[in-house]
């Protein structure tokens, strides 16, 4: 063997081993250009970070099995070790793994950074800036709810309300609340006040009627127009209509060929209205019914139990279905309450009291009278009257025939 041979194979061996050793001496580098496609590292933070982190901010309060507290963290950290994961960051070399994916790993505390550090900005930014909000009522009309919103707020804070109608004072007040609680719109306090306290008459139906609330908090002044609708509870006018149902029945008319069966009682209570008009509905109103069917002005031919209306329930004795189902609905879609009797006619499609069940059933003129009282601080001692007149005859002849007739009347 050559010469240059041997040294040739000397040199190849020296070189190998330097190589390996460098190979050696250098580490893997960490964080170099990722292989992960920018497409998959977006969707991936847009499903596993943002859906859940805006799913929780805007629905994470309805859910009433776990506080919002403890769940905010929870879908946090759920939501990182997914991503981390899914995307396959990774762990240092240092601490055994692989290496980091920098890229993936940099987009990933990005996107937390900029979703949970934005709302602390703006909080920040924006505490003290306090507006009032929504301004509702419960479901029985009783209490106003005032909320008092301010962003990233915190503390408690008094506030000097006014109430006014016709821009007169009406009812003034000092109420201590707290930002201590939140919704989809952000942080508020609630104020609380019973309707009963401030209600003076009814806001419809003149603008100058309405009712305007003024809030001041720490020199602050807050306006606020409050709902008409619900802020008119005192009746002002009433009626009453009594309908006939006819029958040609031989066994109720005897020898007439067509008599009355029964009436349908009507009474009505709300808003008085223009001539034509029905009366405007109360919903949150609260009153009772009385209604009489007079005889000749002066004797009882029907006696019907008194009516007891909260909101739009009413309730009756109804003496073993003599007053049909003792309950009904009024204020809600009109202002009209049928009274129920124990007999349902088809010809008016609506119960009736017969007229076998009357205590005076008279050929005659009958009067219906509706009176509506209320308690302070809905009304005054004054009852809201309603009256409608009826003729009860009997018409025709021998020859022709006998038939009885219910007409309305001016008066009896």
């Amino acid at each position: 063997m050559s010469d240059g041979g041997l040294l040739q194979k000397a040199m190849e061996q020296q070189e190998t081993g330097v190589t390996e050793i460098v190979a050696d001496a250098v580490p893997a580098a960490e964080g170099g250009s990722s292989s992960l496609p920018l497409s998959k590292i977006a969707s991936t933070l847009a499903v596993g970070v943002v859906l859940p982190l805006l799913l929780l901010m805007w629905f994470g309060i309805y859910l009433d099995f776990i506080q919002i507290t403890i769940l905010t963290p929870l879908v946090i950290i759920v939501s990182f070790v997914f991503v981390w994961w899914k995307l396959g960051v990774g762990t240092p070399s240092r601490f055994g793994g692989t290496g980091i994916e920098s890229t993936a790993a940099f987009a990933i505390v990005g996107t937390f950074l900029i979703l949970l550090g934005t709302p602390f900005l703006l909080a920040t930014i924006l505490t003290g800036e306090m507006s009032v909000g929504d301004v509702e009522f419960d479901a029985q009309g009783e209490v106003m709810n005032i909320k008092i919103r301010q962003n990233g707020g915190s503390g408690s804070y008094v506030a000097d309300i006014v109430i006014e109608q016709n821009n007169a004072q009406i009812w003034s007040g000092s109420e201590t609340f707290s930002i201590d609680r939140s919704d989809g719109a952000g942080d508020y306090g609630l104020i609380m006040i019973d309707v009963q306290e401030f209600y003076n008459s009814n806001a419809l139906p003149l603008d100058s009627t309405a009712y305007k609330l003024k809030i001041n908090i720490e020199g602050r002044e807050f306006t606020k127009n409050l709902d008409s609708n619900i802020l008119t509870r005192t009746v002002t006018a009433s009626a009453s209509d009594a309908t006939a149902s006819m029958t040609t029945d031989s066994d109720s008319c005897g020898n007439k060929d067509r008599c009355v069966k029964g009436v349908a009682l009507t009474a009505s209570a709300g808003l008085a209205a223009a001539a034509g008009f029905p009366l405007g509905p109360m919903p949150n109103a609260d009153y009772t019914i009385k209604t009489t069917m007079y005889y000749e002005t002066t004797s009882t031919a029907i006696d019907y139990p008194m009516v007891t209306v909260d909101s739009t329930s009413a309730t009756w004795d109804s003496n073993g279905a003599e007053f049909g189902s003792g309950s009904g609905i009024i204020g809600f879609e009109g202002s009209s309450l049928p009274l129920d009797g124990s007999e349902f006619a088809s010809d008016l499609q609506a119960s009736i009291i017969p007229i076998d069940a009357w205590d005076q059933n008279d050929y005659g003129c009958y009067s219906v009278v509706v009176e509506i009282s209320q308690s302070a601080p809905w009304a005054g001692p004054a009852t809201i009257s309603g009256v409608s007149h009826y003729m009860f005859e009997e018409q025709g002849n021998q020859d022709d025939g006998f038939s009885e007739t219910w007409t309305e009347v001016d008066s009896c």
